[in-house]
């Protein structure tokens, strides 16, 4: 039987070009708007459902962060990168196999490995002792994983952001300060954020058309307090507070421009577009994404495409010379 496992396949320009194409970038992005769409005008604090799969996911969410309280931080003076991390990644791979045969039902149990690379790397990378939004990307791969095997469907989608998404930026913060993870592939000042992207993008989105909160009420501490349990955005803005001194646009600039925006609809198609040119288009990213069977680096969905069209001309072509 062909192996599950995902690799790594973008190692050139060529195969970063080829990725553009390629039927993962189509299922990827279509995914990221999909829930996108099902969380608009949704707090976190909405009741939605939570199915088994959902809740395995949290209560395995738990247990990482319970093993974060289990592994305190080396008493060490170096800034960045504790290397306690190492021992509570150590720990994770200890327990991974137990963790990973629990992902899903018995009939798709052939599927727990290429589900267990995404998650396993979804926490940030042991070596480097960092975390970028390519760890991010690799449990939005992780979630997609789930709804292309038809274990969770649409109506699962809202709980897998307000929930499951949620829980996993709390334990994703929580190594970035409890070990002093180093940001990965940050630009510093000019980009979004040190270590993730999306919560900005989903964030907007759960903030569309909201009567009272604008891009621009993030500068008012006291909104951010009373809403940032129940808004992705306001979380994150909230958290660079905690990590970050000095004047809100000196050191995110970017985001302090975005609060320049009218509605929160064009921050979320503007965030879209941001994503697709900063985060999966740059190669030092992309080039640590996985491909397997669930997430192909084939082009058979662009195949198809121009198939149709061919035939959609040819079609057209008959017609017209048939009214002649």
């Amino acid at each position: 039987m062909e192996s599950n496992i995902p690799t790594k396949k973008i190692k050139s320009s060529e195969d970063l070009k080829f990725w553009f194409t390629s039927d993962a970038y189509y299922y990827l992005t279509q995914w990221i708007r999909l829930l996108s769409i099902k969380i608009k005008d949704l707090k976190n604090t909405e009741e939605c459902k939570i199915s088994d799969t959902v809740q395995n996911i949290l209560n395995i969410l738990d247990q990482l962060s319970n093993l974060i309280d289990e592994t305190p931080p080396d008493n060490q003076p170096t800034r960045f990168g504790n290397k306690a991390y190492r021992t509570w990644t150590n720990k994770l791979l200890e327990k991974s196999e137990q963790i990973i045969t629990t992902f899903l039902p018995e009939k798709h149990s052939d599927y727990n490995s290429e589900l267990g690379v995404y998650f396993l790397d979804s926490f940030g990378n042991s070596r480097r002792i960092d975390y970028g939004s390519g760890h991010e990307i690799n449990f939005v791969c992780f979630l997609f994983c789930f709804y292309k095997l038809g274990v969770v469907t649409d109506e699962d989608l809202p709980a897998l952001i307000l929930k499951v998404f949620a829980k996993y930026l709390q334990v994703a913060r929580k190594l970035q300060t409890v070990y002093n993870l180093e940001p990965a592939g940050s630009h510093g000042v000019w980009g979004l954020d040190d270590f993730q992207f999306l919560p900005y993008y989903f964030g907007a989105s759960q903030l569309i058309g909201h009567k009272t909160l604008t891009p621009s009420s993030i500068h008012d501490k006291r909104l951010l307090k009373d809403h940032s349990g129940e808004y992705l955005y306001f979380r994150a803005i909230e958290y660079i507070h905690q990590i970050k001194t000095g004047p809100f646009f000196e050191h995110s600039p970017i985001l302090n421009g975005i609060s320049n925006v009218a509605t929160w609809s064009k921050v979320n198609s503007g965030l879209y577009k941001m994503y697709l040119d900063e985060v999966l288009s740059k190669y030092p990213i992309v080039q640590h994404c996985y491909f397997g069977k669930l997430l192909p680096f084939t082009d058979e969905i662009r195949k198809k495409r121009e198939k149709k069209f061919k035939e959609s001309r040819k079609m057209k072509k008959k017609i017209t010379k048939k009214e002649k």
